[in-house]
């Protein structure tokens, strides 16, 4: 064997800037779905259509751009991308309207989508036959490292009210990626300006000429739509169903790749050597990911939750790599280049289809219906499909070579006997009713949506508990001079929420006075105003007549809009204007000025509280 030959300069430039790069997507993706539902208050199935796009054109964008970089040249194509990230990040930092986050979703998904498959063309080219797989290796753990450490250190950095800011720092280590690229990174290939730009897509017949791969890729496609499930409404339903508080966040989304990292090697050193089937080693694989769902989305427990989410993370590291032994496997040698290139398929199709169906799914039963666990339970049966669907497979493809095969054991019995090898397939299948039986049966449980106030964060219990409607009056008397305002506190305790405000201002006309003449005071103009977290509901001003008194009635129905816990909510009157004396025969050329008055209020608050 020969010497490992070194790696050149280009391979290290191009790791440190996906190390950046990677940390700052999945620092992104980490708070993206929690910030935009709990900070912004965008409806969760919105967000699953944001995120659906986005997964879409990262996963499909890379179809075109080795093709594009070959032709333009890698270093011009990377830092374009990395420009439109810096871009997107910036603008989804300043996004509090779902038009600039749709705007950002876009920039970014453009620039992530360009970089991605670069990034490993790059490190193909900058090795060779004798280090390739070290520097893939390395390339690998990359990834995970800066998915790992640059969401585990946001714990540390933020508090959930200001997930926003997480990306203007995420737009930093872009900038980062960009300078290494600019400085220290050349062609891998000379740019050829004949290439055709669409060269890729037009390989995309291969899947039409070879069933048998297309059926694995749209089989594997049902294991990453439970895995894409994960990334958006995992920390959601976290904070949700109270599992676990909002900063956890991070953690969880390290909690993946930390798995992949300290076990990886570990697995390594088990398969290493062994003669395993890969295709049976990517049915355990899937297996393992549904059982980590059921366990993360049944249990309600923090502990469980935590080793639901790292087993079904050790399924990814058992199902993915197998899946790409396996499709290694299938073609002809000089077509394994052409097939390998297209297995990132099911990534495109998961990717863009699970969070847009997920975001409807737990809007309806998640939010709607109070059920976490049955949408989790869903979820998971989507996997067992998909090992159900492989085994089939692996029955009607293989099945020749079982028979020749000198099998043994439960392998034999199973080519022997084709009623047991039937029923085997269909195990996962029949454990669908089973679980979804068990997660409707669960019922309803309390979901508790945060609320951000300027006292910091605090929640909005949903529940399915019995509510109490209750009055409590209000009363106060004063008086104004011109232009001056005075506010009226009336939040209550952080144990109910505030269904109905009733305000009633009233104020008596000061009577006429004499000076050799008599003057006639004109009226005086108040404003009340009903203010609930800072935000204006409702508000009117009004002028009293001649000896008349003046009113005000406002009746404010906050119809879900305060349906919270514990909101802060008062009332807040002005004299904006006081009337003048003015002689009542003759000329108004001397008056009597009027720099106040006194009022009486009355508020009567429905709140509601629980049995």
């Amino acid at each position: 064997m020969g010497k490992k030959t070194k790696l050149p300069r280009e391979f290290w430039a191009v790791n440190a800037s996906n190390l950046f790069e990677r940390g700052a997507y999945y620092g992104m993706l980490a708070v993206f779905s929690y910030h935009l539902i709990y900070n912004v208050g965008i409806e969760s199935w919105m967000v699953g259509i944001l995120t659906g796009i986005s997964m879409g054109m990262i996963n499909f964008l890379p179809l075109i751009s080795t093709a594009l970089a070959s032709k333009y040249g890698f270093k011009k194509l990377l830092l374009f991308s990395y420009t439109t990230l810096a871009v997107g990040y910036i603008v989804l930092g300043f996004g509090y309207s779902l038009a600039l986050i749709f705007l950002a979703v876009i920039i970014m998904s453009t620039g992530s989508g360009f970089e991605k498959a670069l990034i490993a063309a790059s490190i193909s080219h900058s090795s060779d036959e004798k280090n390739r797989d070290y520097a893939f290796n390395i390339y690998y753990w990359v990834i995970n490292f800066g998915a790992f450490f640059i969401p585990l250190s946001l714990t540390f950095l933020f508090v959930p009210a200001n997930y926003g800011s997480v990306f203007f720092l995420m737009a930093l280590f872009i900038i980062c990626s960009f300078l290494i690229i600019f400085v220290s990174y050349k062609n891998p290939i000379e740019p050829d300006p004949s290439i055709p730009a669409l060269k890729a897509v037009k390989n995309l017949k291969v899947l039409f000429k070879d069933p048998k791969f297309a059926y694995v890729l749209i089989i594997f496609s049902g294991c990453w739509f439970m895995l894409y499930m994960r990334k958006p409404f995992m920390p959601i339903f976290m904070v949700d169903f109270r599992i676990l508080p909002a900063w956890f966040i991070p953690v969880l989304a390290a909690l993946n790749p930390g798995t992949i990292i300290t076990l990886g090697q570990v697995w390594g050193y088990i398969i290493k050597d062994r003669n395993i089937d890969s295709l049976k080693m990517l049915i355990a694989g899937v297996i393992i990911v549904s059982l980590g769902f059921i366990i993360a989305g049944f249990s309600m427990n923090p502990i469980l939750f935590i080793v639901g989410i790292i087993i079904l993370s050790f399924g990814e590291l058992v199902s993915y790599p197998a899946f790409l032994s396996y499709v290694s496997k299938i073609p002809p040698k000089e077509k394994r280049s052409i097939y390998m290139g297209y297995s990132f398929i099911p990534l495109a199709i998961a990717g863009s289809s699970a969070p847009i169906i997920g975001g409807f799914l737990y809007y309806y039963i998640g939010e709607n219906m109070a059920m976490g666990r049955l949408f989790w339970a869903i979820v998971a049966s989507i996997g067992l499909v998909s090992a159900s669907a492989f085994i089939h497979y692996d029955r009607h493809y293989n099945k020749k070579n079982k028979i020749k095969s000198k099998d043994k054991g439960f392998s034999k019995a199973f080519n022997r006997y084709p009623f047991i090898s039937k029923v085997s397939a269909n195990i996962p299948i029949l454990m669908i009713p089973v679980i979804l039986i068990i997660g409707f049966s669960f019922g309803p449980d309390p979901i508790y949506r945060g609320v951000l106030s300027e006292e910091g964060f605090e929640d909005n219990i949903i529940d399915e508990k019995i509510w109490i409607s209750l009055n409590k009056s209000f009363s106060f008397n004063g008086e104004l001079d011109e232009a001056e305002s005075v506010s009226y506190d009336i939040s209550l305790s952080n144990i109910s929420y505030i269904d109905q405000i009733v305000l009633n201002l009233s104020w008596a006309d000061e009577p006429d006075i004499r000076r050799l003449r008599r003057f006639e005071n004109t009226g005086d103009t108040f404003s009340a105003k009903i203010i609930i977290d800072n935000k204006v509901v409702d508000e009117y001003r009004c002028t009293n007549m001649h000896d008349q008194s003046g009113k005000i009635n406002l009746r404010y129905d906050t119809a879900g809009f305060t349906n919270k816990i514990g909101c802060n909510a008062n009332v807040e009157i002005e004299l904006v204007k006081c009337g003048n004396f003015y002689p009542v025969f003759g000329a108004n050329i001397i008056s009597i000025k009027d720099s106040s008055n006194t009022f009486n209020l009355e508020i009567v608050v429905t709140y509601m509280i629980s049995n």
